[in-house]
């Protein structure tokens, strides 16, 4: 039986391409604005949306919020042509969306992504998505050089979790090495290192984990890369306000805790990206980061015993 795929888009000559492109596989439906989306999706079962943000009526990532909200189990792709930060990181926040697509998108990596889709929701299929459970004490992990940041978090999840801190990318390794991280908190820079390979290789070996970006980068094209190649969880542009932080962090401990309890969630979390640089150095930094990490790769099969 053909899966239900929604394009929304204000332009008609876009939508036609698209729907020639995946009729045979797909059944396939089209809207010019969110509130004919919307119109749709209330009364269709939709497995699959893939969404232009910039609509006159209502942006996409309003619409993928409200998907959200109506349809949670619909895999959500947002399709946009600029770098609106603001629009990026809350539709990241607000949206948990599943992949960018930048336009002018290529063909054949928009068949990809939505076969990934497809596959996501096929294996999430009948599970009930539910914050009916009671948090058992987890371990947070921050990477960050910023002391203040590490105090704030002791002071907020101290008392009810194990609270860890790195400075540094060799810190942070060994903790991951060696404790059961529930949340992984990180800046994108530290100390000159790049925390976005580790954070792939990361979600590739424990998917588990939960990653939240507490970050100075402002850098819409920085988001788009995080969520295809690491399926970050939150995006948080500093200064944050604690009440936010900690928001955002309880959010991310339940997110941990329905991974456990339904391990189907987590085949949204295993379709990720590869890394688009090529060069010998990012290349050897992956093998690195995995050989580190072999000890979470056992964890996490003896997890699915």
């Amino acid at each position: 039986m053909k899966l239900n795929l929604l394009f929304v888009d204000d332009e008609k000559q876009i939508l036609i391409p698209l729907k020639a492109m995946f009729k045979k596989q797909y059944t396939v439906f089209t809207a010019i604005s969110g509130p004919n989306a919307l119109e749709i999706i209330n009364s269709h079962s939709i497995q699959i949306i893939v969404s232009d943000q910039r609509m006159p009526e209502m942006q996409g990532v309003e619409l993928l919020k409200q998907v959200k909200e109506i349809s949670p189990q619909t895999v959500r792709i947002l399709l946009t042509g600029y770098a609106d930060l603001n629009a990026v990181v809350e539709s990241v926040n607000t949206g948990e969306i599943f992949r960018f697509i930048e336009k002018p998108w290529n063909n054949e990596r928009l068949k990809n992504t939505i076969a990934a889709a497809a596959n996501i929701y096929e294996k999430q299929d009948g599970v009930n998505i539910s914050d009916d459970f009671i948090l058992q004490k987890s371990g947070i992990l921050l990477i960050d050089d910023n002391f203040d940041t590490c105090a704030i978090i002791h002071r907020l999840f101290g008392d009810k979790h194990s609270v860890f801190c790195a400075s540094k990318m060799s810190e942070a390794l060994d903790i991951l090495s060696q404790q059961n991280i529930a949340v992984l908190i990180t800046e994108t820079n530290v100390q000159g290192e790049d925390m976005t390979t580790l954070i792939h290789v990361l979600k590739e070996t424990y998917p588990l984990t939960v990653v939240v970006i507490l970050t100075t980068q402002a850098d819409a094209h920085l988001v788009v890369r995080l969520i295809n190649e690491g399926q970050i969880f939150r995006y948080l542009p500093k200064p944050v306000e604690n009440n936010v932080l900690e928001f955002s962090i309880n959010a991310a401990l339940k997110r941990h805790a329905q991974f456990c309890e339904q391990p189907s969630l987590l085949a949204s979390q295993q379709f990720i990206e590869t890394p688009s640089e090529e060069i010998p150095e990012v290349q050897g930094k992956i093998s690195m980061f995995k050989e580190k990490l072999i000890s979470l790769k056992q964890r996490m099969q003896k997890f699915w015993g």
